[in-house]
């Protein structure tokens, strides 16, 4: 890797980083769109539209036709005195749901229309959170349960070994069908 692609990787780790520990505010900011062919990107949280979409060129959530697709919401240790154990994480992963839900409602969708559900796990980095795999999916279950209620979407659990940001625990990507109303 050159100089100048480290640097580069570093501002995007900082930018990823900085927008994880926003994400506690969502729903506290006001939407802006942009729009695309079939729909629109959305943007719903602080630091999506500066640090996604326009440092690193993707959309945190694109409306096309019916569907709505969320990128990954990261949850991990992001805000100053976050702990790393089951309790903590839980808390994490609560600001991240609430980021989603915030995304979600900004498309004209909500948890209930989520048919795709993935969570990609670092099973690898100890630092961040001081459990298993398995703490990591129960904590999941447990926090996901008080988001979404049945008719359940499907999901994927990936356990892998790294995160574009290395405080990242987990990166959840949903996929929601919310037919558009016509007036």
């Amino acid at each position: 890797m050159d100089i100048e692609s480290s640097k580069s990787l570093v501002l995007a780790l900082l930018l990823v980083g900085a927008w994880s520990s926003r994400v506690a505010h969502a729903g506290e900011f006001p939407v802006t769109r942009i729009p695309a062919p079939g729909g629109e990107v959305v943007f719903a949280n602080p630091g999506e539209r500066e640090e996604m979409y326009e440092q690193l060129h993707y959309a945190p959530a694109r409306r096309a036709g019916d569907f709505v697709f969320l990128a990954g919401v990261e949850a991990g240790p992001f805000e100053k005195g976050d702990g790393t154990d089951v309790n903590a994480f839980k808390a994490q992963l609560r600001r991240a749901f609430r980021a989603i839900g915030a995304s979600l409602a900004a498309s004209g969708a909500d948890f209930s229309q989520v048919v795709q559900f993935e969570s990609f796990h670092n099973c690898k980095n100890k630092r961040n959170f001081k459990g298993d795999f398995q703490a990591q999916l129960d904590a999941m279950v447990a926090v996901k349960a008080e988001f979404m209620k049945p008719p359940y979407s499907t999901w994927n659990a990936f356990c892998i070994d790294r995160h574009y940001s290395e405080r990242t625990v987990v990166e959840i990507v949903v996929t929601a069908y919310a037919p558009r109303v016509n007036p």
